[in-house]
């Protein structure tokens, strides 16, 4: 099992697990394109022996870090993935001289937010009513370093 950068050739199958994950965010193959473009994005992508188990994207602006998701391919979830997935987040945070990693998390996603809290990340604001299905999304930070 080991991490990479997301190459063009798999995005099809980021989509494809995406979609497989009900709660995740549903990003287009054209969203996860301009990531894998971007001099500000990492796609990340957790494989093992040649399959896509998760992926993640992270967005380095120094001081400041971004996670805009982590999705886990739904028949892999339980595996502590999410959690290997975020520690590598951190690293590349980290190794672009970032300062603080910061996400939101809907309010609904017990267990992305319990993940969160459990690696240092605190609460530190609330969108109300952003998520599609009217739901508030809860702000978070972690201060790296």
């Amino acid at each position: 099992m080991g991490f990479r950068l997301a190459r063009e050739a798999d995005l099809d199958e980021l989509v494809l697990i995406e979609r497989g994950c009900p709660g995740a965010p549903q990003w287009s193959r054209a969203q996860l394109e301009r990531g894998l473009r971007s001099a500000r994005a990492r796609l990340l992508v957790l494989e093992e022996e040649g399959r896509l188990l998760a992926f993640a994207e992270v967005a380095v602006a120094p001081p400041d870090a971004e996670l805009t998701t982590i999705v886990v391919r739904r028949s892999e979830q339980g595996r502590g993935l999410g959690r290997a997935m975020l520690g590598r987040v951190v690293e590349e945070a980290l190794a672009a001289g970032c300062e603080r990693l910061s996400l939101e998390v809907g309010q609904a996603n017990a267990p992305a937010a319990a993940l969160y809290a459990s690696a240092g990340f605190k609460a530190v604001g609330r969108r109300p009513r952003y998520y599609d299905d009217g739901s508030d999304a809860v702000l978070m930070d972690l201060a790296l370093g």
